[in-house]
């Protein structure tokens, strides 16, 4: 099992179910008991065991009574566990922001799980490959702090603008990367593409501007690549491996196109087409020069 996690509070109210505070062209509801589906509906209740279907460029937004919220992105399953505070997602992404002392929750994929508190992240399966395997799954801080353990004890800290791959079958991770915050945020359906703002936006755009004097300053270059190009294979400098990916939310409509090499944020299938939409890398140079 893989945690992403901060300290919850004692009494966090059950994440077992939400109000439908934004859906966006095809969303099902689908009743766990008989697999029936329905048309989600603004401001009806969204309760657990049941699924929420998302078509192609389909998305919803989700708010629990503490305020948690979870944006749900296209061609995803996801559903709430029937106690405590657990979001299960079964293929596709997510965004999930718990504000600060609401309580925090628990998200499963493929076997792996992410707990999270006063942190606002997205979550995205990752491709199947052969047929039999299993997913992993990738995770991009947009602000806030986490850390991610794995069920041998192994710990890595993931920090705002920061991305992380939960290899599959629990085989440790791959590259921590710096994502181009800017050109995500910019680009993404998840954090733009609903009726209203993301609350935590100011505290996302903070990060963004600490990146962009970064960047104008030439202590972290653009790479121009698909971050997925380095999940097996991160940039090396002379003296050791750093990487980064950016370049927007992957497969979200309004995104400037860039080649891809693997699977996407926004869980879309490979003939989409809005398929190459990927984020990049950029690279952190030497203090002594490129």
């Amino acid at each position: 099992m893989v945690l992403l996690a901060s300290r919850l509070p004692l009494a966090a109210v059950p994440l077992t179910e939400s109000t439908f505070t934004d859906v966006v062209r095809s969303v099902e509801v689908i009743n766990a008991s008989d697999k029936n589906a329905a048309p989600a509906k603004l401001n009806g209740i969204f309760k657990a065991p049941n699924l929420i279907r998302t078509g192609v460029a389909s998305r919803a937004e989700l708010t629990a009574p503490d305020q948690t919220l979870t944006r749900v992105g296209a061609n995803t399953v996801f559903s709430f566990a029937p106690v405590g505070r657990e979001v299960d997602l079964a293929q596709g992404s997510i965004l999930f922001h718990s504000p600060t002392g609401r309580g925090g929750g628990t998200i499963k994929s493929g076997g792996a799980s992410a707990a999270v508190s006063g942190t606002t992240l997205i979550v995205a399966t990752t491709a199947v490959e052969h047929p039999g395997d299993h997913n992993g799954f990738k995770v991009i801080l947009l602000e806030g702090t986490g850390h991610v353990t794995l069920a041998n004890g192994e710990t890595i800290t993931v920090k705002a603008g920061q991305m992380i791959y939960v290899l599959p079958d629990h085989t440790g991770f791959g590259p921590l990367l710096n994502i181009n915050l800017g050109k995500l945020v910019n680009g993404s359906a998840l954090v733009n593409g609903f009726s209203h703002p993301l609350p935590s936006l100011p505290l996302i755009e903070i990060v963004i501007h600490d990146q962009d004097i970064r960047l104008k300053s030439g202590t972290v270059v653009d790479t121009g690549k698909p971050a997925d190009k380095f999940l097996h294979n991160p940039p090396t400098l002379n003296f050791g491996p750093h990487s980064a990916p950016s370049g927007g939310d992957p497969n979200i409509p309004g995104m400037a196109p860039a080649p891809t090499l693997g699977p996407t944020i926004d869980g879309q299938p490979s003939n989409n087409p809005f398929q190459h939409e990927v984020p990049r890398s950029f690279q952190l140079q030497p203090p002594f020069g490129p």
